[in-house]
């Protein structure tokens, strides 16, 4: 299996900053929450800086503390933290444009914020701001004031008791390739409608708070009224984009659904808990590799705005985030090359938000890659196209 010893150059022209950031406020729920998020941004020069830290030595070491994480797998490495990254702490923000646009980036349940550090550096080199947030219970990170999180074992029972259910395996054994829209829909119906998602769901939706939080945190931050290196320059009248890779996929999803702030929203090879009966009434793409159309069919059959199922073949789940270059085990690869998974992904998050959030004239459709295929395009203002 081939090591990488650093990240890839960054796709575009801007040097990618980052700064972290912690926020505390009191959910819904009445829990007290303690996030921390990394903000990529576009810059103009490194300053003279070496690499940002790609993920701090004692957020890798709680990993083999998690509950999700078994016997067998303690004994393995599956991920190397050893890696060079292509982005810089606290430079200056980019003087080129007046305003930049604003994204969010969720990670997948277990996981840190730092996980998307590629398509974060890439996304800010082309001009966007991208926050990434470590949500609590459900990610591990370090705070910028030290303080060290973990995943809760409330979460790791929900994930685990979802994957070991007898109803879920015996409807995850019925998933075909390509199946047909209303057996997808079913199956998806079957698995959202299991008693044990409303566990699931509660804390897609704590997630979902999260990012409205720091949307708000975001709006202080350009009115001025808490100082930073944001004030006045986010481009935050032209919505917001969000996209989250696994269980982060549908937190993006509530997000679209319960604020009109997001324009549009992206889902990596993920799911739809919480989504049974929601219109998310923004355009919304899905990343996958098959049979996962089965996990998220519900979402484009009620969305009443553009809903795209891009298929991808020879992918697997882990090779969405930085595990595609950091992974040092075998058995969480896929057979794609890592450069050109990468590019794809990059490629089709960035056309999709300069579309939809920019108004460029850009379009997924118009995308060619070996082995990804539009298998279905859907908007209830309009007719489904069939590839």
């Amino acid at each position: 299996m081939k090591r990488y010893d650093a990240f890839p150059e960054p796709i575009g022209g801007y040097t990618a900053g980052r700064t972290q950031m912690d926020f505390e406020y009191t959910a819904s729920d009445h829990s007290k929450k303690e996030l921390t998020a990394f903000v990529y941004y576009p810059s103009d020069s490194n300053e003279g800086k070496t690499p940002s830290t790609y993920m701090f030595p004692e957020v890798y070491e709680m990993l083999h503390d998690q509950p999700l994480v078994t016997e067998y797998m303690k004994e393995k490495d599956f991920f190397s933290i050893d890696i060079q990254t292509h982005c810089y702490d606290d430079l200056a923000l980019s003087g080129k444009e007046e305003r930049y646009p604003v994204l969010f980036y969720v990670c997948g349940g277990g996981g840190s914020p730092e996980w998307g550090t590629v398509i974060c550096t890439d996304l800010s080199s082309m001009g966007y701001v991208v926050v990434s947030i470590g949500h609590q219970n459900s990610a591990m990170y370090k705070r910028k004031d030290g303080r060290l999180l973990n995943v809760s074992m409330d979460f790791s029972d929900a994930i685990m008791a979802f994957s070991e259910d007898p109803e879920m395996m015996a409807l995850a054994g019925q998933m075909t390739m390509r199946p047909d829209d209303e057996t997808a829909i079913e199956t998806c119906r079957n698995v959202l409608t299991l008693p044990l998602l409303h566990q699931l769901t509660k804390y897609s939706e704590l997630q979902a708070e999260d990012v409205r939080y720091a949307a708000d945190y975001l709006d202080k931050l350009d009115s001025g009224e808490l100082n930073s290196i944001f004030n006045g320059r986010l481009q935050l009248d032209a919505g917001m984009g969000i996209v989250g890779h696994s269980y982060g996929g549908p937190t993006t999803a509530i997000v679209c659904r319960d604020d009109d702030r997001f324009t549009c929203g992206i889902g990596l090879d993920s799911g739809a808990f919480g989504l049974l009966d929601s219109d998310l009434k923004t355009p919304f793409l899905l990343l996958f590799s098959e049979p996962n159309y089965h996990m998220n069919a519900i979402i484009g059959a009620n969305n009443s705005m553009e809903t795209y199922y891009f298929s991808v073949d020879h992918a697997a789940h882990l090779d969405y985030c930085d595990i595609l270059f950091t992974g040092v085990n075998e058995e969480l690869r896929g057979e794609r090359d890592a450069m050109e998974m990468r590019n794809l992904v990059t490629d089709y998050t960035r056309t999709f938000f300069d579309h939809y959030i920019l108004q460029k004239p850009v379009h997924v459709e118009s995308l060619s890659y070996d082995g990804v295929d539009l298998i279905k395009k859907t908007s209830r203002k309009g007719p489904n196209t069939h590839v």
